[in-house]
């Protein structure tokens, strides 16, 4: 909640604390203290971080982390840190050392870990802690789904996600099922608990860690059809939907058409979902150009040659036709490693007669293509494509000071091009981990 002054203005949140060089328990409350007085937006990654940083130093022990740390939410998350193996399996055990109650146990823990203020040791024995946490309950009815990636401000691993992916699988099942458990006159008080079950799975679903019975649920026929559609279209747009999954819903919903958006747009997609959710929608040529435009505002060029690069040989036809309809805007070195592509998968002469309906004309053609045509061949292409994708390096910067200055704007494109190319590589890698099958059924990295 926003504090405001006398006169009804908001009042802007204190700087965070200075960071301990060395955090122990008794920094970690003192910053909890200060955040109970004057609450502040990064209140959590900076309570994590303490937490996460104590426990990589050693100086935050385990049972502290469980039995001290509030909210219960820090804690869970810490479980998805593998260099803090000891923490990881103390926090882990605590959460299984309630299995026995069975389901009801994994649906109030799902349920609450986000929004309870107490510890970790007191959500698991269902008993209220003392203080007050910096997250606080909403009251019912005041759930509203999340953006994916939005919820809370600074968290990568949501707790009630890592829960579900520790429970056990009929648990698990169990929990999501529920929600389309609806008796033939339910209450007031029923339809709300329900409404807020339905929102809490939808903000899972477009949060991280995903495990296999969640990504599941999304599709199952039971439930209300306009909640299952909203489930997939939070799971279409989570930065870590696998990209079986996201081939999986455009081969199914493809009807749906804000799900095959969202696959178009999806930053980490490879080339083959996003190139299903464009062929979805092959009978709309005007829809494709605005999603193929859509994708370059969003995400960049290179998921549009990724997805160039995936689609297979019997493709030809549909590959050249998004190179044809995107060719005016594309950068000059994307174009040129599109064109090689198309080259490899029909001819050289399928490419000139692209590039001339670009160009209008044989002296307004790309060097290179010109060139390919002179040869007869597609190495010019190829020369050409691989001067603007050499590895960035750090003496690429020196080559910029050593040309004419005339020549300075070509080369820096050049050279940044071909860094940011490298960067989406390192980025792409990053993420590729978590967003594997395997990742599905086994998303906690316990050893």
């Amino acid at each position: 909640m926003n504090r405001v002054d006398d006169r009804g203005r908001p009042v802007a949140p204190k700087p965070l604390p200075p960071f301990p060089s060395h955090p122990t328990i008794d920094d970690y409350e003192r910053a909890l203290a200060q955040f109970r007085e004057t609450p502040n937006p990064a209140q959590f990654p900076y309570l994590r971080e303490i937490a996460l940083m104590g426990a990589r130093l050693g100086t935050i022990r385990p049972a502290e982390i469980v039995r001290h740390v509030r909210p219960a939410a820090v804690a869970v998350t810490l479980v998805m840190e593998p260099e803090i193996v000891a923490v990881s399996d103390a926090v882990a055990r605590a959460i299984l050392r309630g299995d026995s109650a069975g389901r009801q146990y994994w649906s109030r823990m799902v349920r609450d870990v986000d929004t309870t203020p107490g510890s970790l040791a007191a959500l698991v024995k269902a008993r209220s802690d003392s203080g007050r946490g910096v997250i606080a309950r909403r009251p019912p009815g005041a759930r509203q789904p999340q953006a994916a990636g939005t919820y809370p401000a600074g968290r990568r691993w949501r707790a009630a996600n890592v829960v579900l992916a520790l429970a056990p699988p009929l648990s698990a099942r169990g929990f999501l099922a529920s929600v389309a458990t609806v008796h033939k006159q339910p209450t007031g008080a029923e339809l709300s608990a329900l409404r807020e079950h339905a929102w809490l799975i939808q903000e899972m679903a477009s949060q991280a860690p995903l495990c296999r019975e969640l990504v599941e649920h999304a599709f199952g026929s039971l439930g209300d059809p306009a909640l299952r559609t909203a489930l997939r279209m939070r799971l279409a747009e989570n930065p870590y939907t696998p990209d079986s999954v996201l081939s999986r819903l455009v081969r199914e919903y493809d009807t749906e058409p804000e799900v095959t958006r969202m696959v178009q747009v999806h930053q980490w997609a490879g080339g083959t979902p996003r190139r299903l959710a464009f062929q979805a929608m092959r009978d709309d040529p005007g829809a494709v150009l605005q999603g193929l435009r859509e994708m370059l505002r969003i995400c960049g060029e290179e998921p549009f040659l990724a997805m160039v690069d995936a689609a297979p040989q019997e493709e030809a036809a549909w590959v050249r036709s998004v190179i044809a309809a995107l060719a005016s805007d594309l950068e000059p070195d994307t174009l040129l490693r599109a064109y090689l592509r198309l080259a490899e998968m029909s001819s050289p002469e399928v490419v000139w007669a692209v590039e001339l309906a670009r160009s209008g004309s044989l002296g307004a053609m790309m060097p290179a293509v010109r060139a390919s045509m002179a040869d007869g061949s597609a190495e010019p292409l190829v020369t050409a494509v691989r001067k603007t994708t050499a590895g960035y390096e750090p003496e690429g910067r020196k080559t910029l000071r050593s040309i004419r200055w005339t020549d300075s704007v070509e080369a820096s494109r050049r050279v940044h091009g071909a860094h940011a190319v490298e960067q989406h590589r390192v980025a792409t890698a990053d993420m590729a981990a978590w967003r594997s099958e395997k990742a599905l059924d086994d998303p906690i990295p316990l050893t």
